[in-house]
């Protein structure tokens, strides 16, 4: 499925706040301070006196618009709030000097947050606000930087069956009961329901017959390579040093790389019909925890609206990789040209490829950037 932002410019949707985070406070303690606005202060500036969040104080004050207060306005001041908000702001934040090139689009990247959060931790609206010399609060800690592989192997192997043993992981083979359907042993084992199906030559809507021991995928899955019928050529690798992403449309999978080397595969489902998955090289742009998705024609009949679409990754324009609840035909083409995935490998793939995020509780948009730059991604039929 493809949500449709073509409206939507990379540079104007850098400053779209998806949802604003909130640093929440522990208790409940009521407003008892109160704070009377002086000439020239700011909603941020008296957020960073109390040590608290501008969300906060905007909450507390009914306040509809972060960027203006006035002189003589009283503000409540949450003083429980403000002391755990104290405490957790000084414990992952640090007041920072902005320096000649600075920008809040560079400065989140490089500490891998998002703009959004960014802009909310410092009470800021849009990136024209950043002046030399201004002081802006920012997490202490740097993105991690992307992970090289220093380490490649001369020879591309396919790989092996990992070893599963009862009690350590799950069990390597399953009988077949009466009654039994592939979706409800893929479900007891928590495996993508392609990946089972294509590991024991089955079709998705099979229904295998009582007795019939089946092989169940390793978390990895890496054994669904040994029965792809033609593998990449190693000389077409977009990098041998780099994590990235190999799209096989004809395979209708996804194989995740550290170097030559797979760590992971996934039954996906890309785009059909007139809604095909775009081939080539390119990076992950962007990326959001979860998003509402909408798209295609009333009159046309093919209009869509899907709510809480989670790990939600672009790669080129609006085709991502995301989680997909509302089908399970994995191994087959059901997508209006976005890469359908199960929730499970989203998630695994969201948190292994970059841009990485450095803050598990942001939901804003996450760039790619010199700093924090996103994970290659090769489609190919």
């Amino acid at each position: 499925m493809r949500e449709q932002i073509s409206a939507i410019s990379r540079g104007t949707l850098a400053l779209i706040l998806a949802a604003a985070v909130v640093i929440s406070a522990a208790g409940s303690a009521s407003a008892t301070e109160e704070h009377i606005v002086q000439p020239g202060e700011t909603l941020s500036q008296i957020a960073r006196q109390y040590g608290t969040t501008v969300e906060n104080l905007q909450e507390l004050n009914d306040l509809p618009d972060a960027n203006y207060v006035w002189y003589g306005q009283r503000l409540l001041i949450d003083e429980g709030a403000t002391a755990a908000q104290a405490s957790q702001g000084e414990e992952a934040y640090q007041v920072y000097t902005v320096q000649p090139g600075d920008t809040l689009f560079r400065l989140a990247g490089k500490h891998g947050i998002s703009l959004s959060k960014l802009m909310s931790i410092n009470g800021i609206s849009s990136e024209e606000w950043l002046s030399l010399g201004q002081e802006l609060l920012v997490p202490r800690a740097l993105a991690p930087a992307p992970q090289l592989v220093f380490s490649v192997s001369d020879e591309q192997t396919a790989a092996p069956n990992p070893e599963m043993r009862p009690g350590l992981t799950r069990l390597a083979f399953h009988t077949v009961q009466t009654g039994e359907s592939l979706s409800d042993i893929a479900g007891r084992y928590s495996v993508n329901p392609g990946a089972l199906a294509r590991l024991n030559g089955l079709q998705n809507s099979s229904i295998p017959e009582p007795g019939r021991v089946l092989r169940i995928p390793s978390a990895n899955s890496l054994e669904l390579l040994e029965s792809m019928v033609r593998r990449l050529d190693r000389a077409r690798y977009p990098t041998l040093t780099e994590r990235w992403v190999e799209v096989d449309l004809n395979e209708q999978m996804a194989i995740a790389y550290e170097g030559a080397t797979p760590v992971r595969a996934f039954v996906i489902s890309s785009g059909y019909g007139d809604s095909p998955t775009v081939t080539g090289t390119f990076r992950i742009w962007v990326k959001i925890a979860m998003q509402d998705m909408r798209g295609g024609s009333r009159a046309a009949g093919d209009s869509y609206h899907v709510t809480e679409v989670k790990n939600v990754q672009y790669f080129f324009e609006d085709y991502a990789f995301h989680g997909t609840y509302w089908h399970s035909n994995f191994g087959v083409p059901m997508s209006r040209g976005c890469i359908n995935m199960t929730e499970e490998d989203a998630e695994w793939l969201f948190d292994w490829a970059t841009p990485f995020m450095y803050d598990d509780s942001d939901s804003g948009w996450m760039f790619s950037t010199d700093f924090n730059p996103g994970t290659v991604v090769l489609i190919h039929e």
